[in-house]
């Protein structure tokens, strides 16, 4: 450990304080040590200004994205027989798009990238819209609701549903696999947590193999049978890699729109105080309203940061990080530095380089479903500007984000619906 991270204030990544506000911690470490190893998690480093956490993802020769022990937390003890004789019935862990480096990783985005062009995004669009015009029109005038359970999470978990082909009666089942895929990532779970963890894991596999198995017989429409094939000279993906990589699709298709379009209504109703025609501008002004969500996506930046092992001793801002180690980059404190944003906590949607974030990564990692993020954000926006005129956060003290410092995001956002006059 360093003498300056020796000297500095405790920064405990698990505290519920952490959790909460992790903004006066990062900018203490931008300024003091923006390389900075965690006191009480020996070999745990944080990466924290924008211009080293880009720069880490732009070398993965030093800094890999290999490395699926490191980043999750580890069972209790008393369970681990018990988690091994569930896994033993599924698939073992196999690194995938987010958790590979090339070769590998070159192969998975390869095929994967056919899924996302630009032709694909609007094959995806009206699937979206039609979701979100669903959502927006069922709100009642006057009704207080949970803009989480009625907004944020249905968009995108239906959305990804129709997208990646998965039938109708999986809806609730998909929202659980998500969770619990995310569950150890920056966070502790208790005995219990981590059993129905492992089983939703197992569910999930069986489900996906079923329908892989389908669509490469009967082939759709979809994204799960675009995936499942291959062009010639190509080698087709297993199910053990497939269902690894459809997991990571899930999680990246839904968790990143969940979390950043609650803060986004919240920070619309902060902008409703100064303008309280700020709805009508959503409804009435495409440009506005992508700015409004790339904004959003910076503040709220819901994967907070992600994970990498340096492969040897690398130098990172003047610290020698061993090899071995973990390196956390801290995406939510690079998108506020103020040596590149200025006035870097504010909300500030026709901001000019907004788009320089990080909250997608960067580099060959750089998220492969960010313009679907985007584009569910922007519909979700349009459809409810045109149903109402504010989304009042019931009691913005109250709010509280969950038990993790890789994935930040609302346990709940209760509004009262403001309906638009003459809607039914």
């Amino acid at each position: 450990m360093s003498r300056v991270t020796q000297l500095l204030p405790l920064v405990d990544p698990h505290s519920d304080a952490f959790y909460q506000n992790p903004y006066p911690s990062y900018a203490m470490l931008r300024a003091e040590a923006p390389v900075y190893e965690i006191p009480d998690q020996p070999g745990l480093y944080f990466v924290t200004t924008w211009g080293l956490v880009r720069e880490a993802l732009l070398d993965p020769g030093r800094f890999s994205n290999v490395l699926p022990p490191a980043r999750r937390t580890e069972p209790p003890a008393e369970v681990v027989d018990e988690i091994e004789a569930i896994r033993a019935q599924g698939f073992p862990y196999t690194p995938a798009l987010g958790t590979n480096d090339p070769p590998q990783h070159t192969r998975y985005r390869k095929m994967i990238n056919r899924a996302f062009t630009a032709r694909a995004i609007a094959w995806m669009e009206p699937l979206v819209n039609e979701v979100a015009d669903q959502l927006a029109g069922s709100l009642g005038d006057g009704e207080v609701i949970d803009a989480m359970e009625r907004i944020t999470i249905p968009l995108p978990v239906w959305a990804i549903m129709r997208i990646l082909g998965i039938e109708d009666r999986y809806r609730e089942d998909l929202r659980r696999w998500s969770d619990s895929s995310n569950a150890t990532l920056g966070g502790r779970l208790s005995a219990e947590r981590w059993l129905e963890v492992e089983r939703d894991i197992l569910e999930f596999q069986q489900v996906i193999c079923t329908i892989l198995d389908d669509r490469r017989v009967h082939p759709r429409d979809d994204l799960l049978s675009t995936i499942v094939g291959a062009e010639e000279g190509e080698e087709p993906l297993t199910n053990q890699e497939l269902v690894w990589l459809v997991r990571e699709l899930i999680v990246a298709g839904n968790e990143t729109t969940i979390r950043a379009l609650a803060d986004i209504l919240v920070n619309i109703d902060t902008m409703r105080a100064d303008d309280p025609l700020v709805w009508d501008r959503l409804r009435d002004d495409a440009t506005f309203r992508k700015g409004v969500v790339e904004e959003g996506i910076r503040l709220a930046s819901p994967v907070m940061g992600l994970w990498r092992v340096t492969t040897c001793d690398a130098e990172l801002g003047g610290t020698v990080i061993p090899k071995g180690s973990t390196v956390f980059l801290a995406y939510s404190s690079a998108n506020r530095d103020d040596a590149v944003f200025a006035d870097p906590d504010s909300f500030d949607p026709l901001r000019q380089n907004v788009r320089d974030h990080l909250a997608f990564g960067h580099g060959i990692h750089v998220c492969v479903g960010a313009p679907l993020a985007r584009l569910e954000a922007a519909s979700a926006l349009r459809a409810l500007a045109e149903n109402v005129t504010a989304l009042e956060v019931v009691d913005a003290a109250s709010l509280r984000y969950g038990p993790s410092y890789g994935l930040r995001g609302l346990t709940g956002l209760p509004v009262r619906v403001h309906r638009r006059p003459g809607l039914e």
